[in-house]
């Protein structure tokens, strides 16, 4: 009986590998990687949204990444590091003042260091393009 119940286990877990992770709507992804800077300074704990162009941006599926100390991303769409769908994107920059408190409650953000000229994504001029690759797109600010 415990050798029926061990394969039965052995095959329930192979079945539910055997799926994926995909979820219904879920587009693939692909690698995004990369490093923010301004006139060749790394930008620390810069927040770097792709958001694909013509589409709404409020219904739009919008890919994140929080830069490291050394302004270096990866970008996320549905799991940590996962990368971000094929296409067209504007992107959006917030850099925030200060690193933030890693344990701190949510709140409002404190002025851009950008004084906000990547945040609104009808005005950003910032465009990449995503291929169906592994991906690295260095953002250089001017």
């Amino acid at each position: 009986m415990r050798i029926w119940l061990t394969m039965a286990a052995v095959c329930a877990a192979l079945a539910a590998a055997g799926c994926g992770s995909k979820r219904p709507g879920e587009v693939p992804v692909y690698p995004v990687k990369g490093r923010v800077t301004f006139r060749g300074e790394p930008m620390p704990h810069a927040v770097v949204t792709f958001y694909p162009l013509g589409q709404p941006f409020a219904q739009a599926l919008k890919c994140r990444a929080n830069a490291d100390p050394d302004g270096n991303y990866r970008l996320t769409t549905y799991e940590l590091n996962d990368g971000a769908p094929e296409g067209e994107y504007g992107v959006i920059l917030y850099v925030p003042p200060a690193p933030p408190e890693p344990h701190a409650l949510e709140v409002p953000n404190p002025p851009d260091r950008l004084k906000g000229a990547y945040l609104d994504p009808a005005k950003s001029k910032l465009r990449y393009t995503v291929r169906p690759e592994p991906n690295t797109i260095n953002i250089d600010l001017p």
